[in-house]
């Protein structure tokens, strides 16, 4: 069940934030690009990052609130990363990239190419930047 088209707003309501806020740029960057997605794109994204394709129709019917994380920094450049799902808590952990448009690519490409739930794998080493 469900709405068909993801309401963005709905998502942002029932969204928690770790080791950031709401305002932070990087957060900014990711409900811009959420918004700007197609409804395709969106119910990729709910597939990537819940394992479901539709949000539940209201606030009350959420069974867990939507985590964003933004990821600790390793040695890896966060750039060169791409953002880690687990499906199991409804929760995505997103490097703090330097742009939007890094954000948005890597976001899509993630939800596009990544479709096994809680790969074991490290995301970091699946993005090739010569696609």
């Amino acid at each position: 069940c469900g709405k068909p088209i993801m309401d963005v707003e709905l998502l942002r309501q029932n969204t928690i934030y770790k080791f950031c806020s709401e305002n932070d740029q990087a957060i900014e960057f990711f409900w811009r690009a959420l918004t700007e997605f197609t409804p395709e794109e969106r119910s990729m994204y709910l597939r990537f990052v819940w394992g479901r394709s539709r949000l539940p129709l209201t606030s009350k019917d959420f069974p867990m609130k939507h985590q964003i994380e933004i990821l600790k920094k390793g040695s890896v450049e966060p750039d060169m990363m791409l953002p880690v799902a687990h499906t199991c808590f409804f929760s995505i952990e997103l490097p703090k990239y330097s742009t939007y448009e890094t954000l948005r690519d890597k976001l899509r490409y993630a939800i596009t190419h990544c479709q096994a739930i809680d790969t074991d794998g490290r995301a970091y080493d699946i993005w090739d930047d010569d696609e």
